[in-house]
């Protein structure tokens, strides 16, 4: 399974982009890709190289390789080269995040950097975000959860665009949004659900049977839960914190992605395949 998402990919795959045509057309023999890279410009050759990229993420190359990811790693490591500078000859991540700031931020989002130079993990491999994202999108799609998909796409958009207090307002607004539509999955109760927000997380600690758990102290009512506690972490002042960084909303992606997942995968236990 590739280890890079879909926008890494396509990040990575623009940066090819501004090779020459002969320079993408040996790229693309180099890897097998002579016969998807065609068409009558750069930018036809490059995405469809993307295009073939994101619809086969399994696909090996003569080495036994995840294709995907030999790919994205030829191209970072150009990048790189092109972050060297001076005498002797240094990399400066300063340079690389200036220059090639949609596909660092992509590689953050991934869990990786190349703050020292080499692509190493930032979390471990088990936490795989690229096949988390994946996961919440399907879950989302079988359950018709439009609303908060629309909020989570929107908080990776504005991320990939360096926009750290929208992308963070999204991430919030996903997991409130989520939060409030599994409500509306469990019975309803007399009266009619509460309102949405704060209420009908309460609500979905004290339903029968609760969604949270309290033994593993979830929710306590006291503030001190670990969602209570989680919603206060994504929006310590407001929904636009004006202390927000690239590395903080990154944070904030990477928590409501792998929470989401766990809520979406929790809702299917308790409800079923759709």
């Amino acid at each position: 399974m590739a280890q890079f998402s879909r926008r890494t990919i396509l990040s990575a795959t623009d940066i090819l982009a501004d090779r020459t045509n002969s320079e993408i057309d040996r790229f693309a023999l180099e890897h097998g890709l002579e016969s998807v890279a065609v068409g009558p410009s750069k930018a036809d050759k490059t995405n469809a190289i993307g295009h073939y990229l994101i619809k086969n993420p399994l696909l090996n190359n003569e080495y036994e390789e995840n294709l995907s990811d030999a790919v994205i790693i030829a191209i970072l490591g150009r990048a790189i080269e092109r972050s060297f500078s001076g005498y002797p000859s240094v990399f400066s991540f300063t340079d690389f995040q200036s220059h090639f700031a949609v596909l660092n931020r992509g590689l953050e989002r991934d869990g990786f950097t190349v703050e020292d130079g080499t692509l190493r993990r930032t979390l471990p491999g088990i936490v795989d975000l690229p096949s988390a994202e994946d996961e919440v999108h399907l879950l989302l799609d079988r359950f018709g959860l439009q609303v908060p998909g629309v909020h989570l796409d929107q908080g990776i958009s504005a991320h990939v665009r360096g926009q750290w207090p929208g992308a963070n307002a999204q991430f919030r607004t996903f997991i409130e949004s989520l939060l409030d539509e599994i409500a509306l999955r469990a019975p309803a109760p007399t009266g009619g659900y509460p309102p949405t927000g704060h209420a009908r997380r309460q609500w979905l600690a004290n339903v029968t049977p609760p969604f949270f758990i309290a033994e593993l102290n979830e929710w306590s009512h006291d503030g001190k839960g670990f969602f209570e506690a989680f919603f206060r972490r994504l929006c310590p002042e407001g929904s636009h914190p004006g202390l927000s960084n690239e590395e903080d909303s990154t944070f904030r992606f990477h928590l409501v992605l792998l929470v989401g997942r766990h809520l979406l995968r929790r809702l299917q236990a308790m409800v079923g395949r759709p």
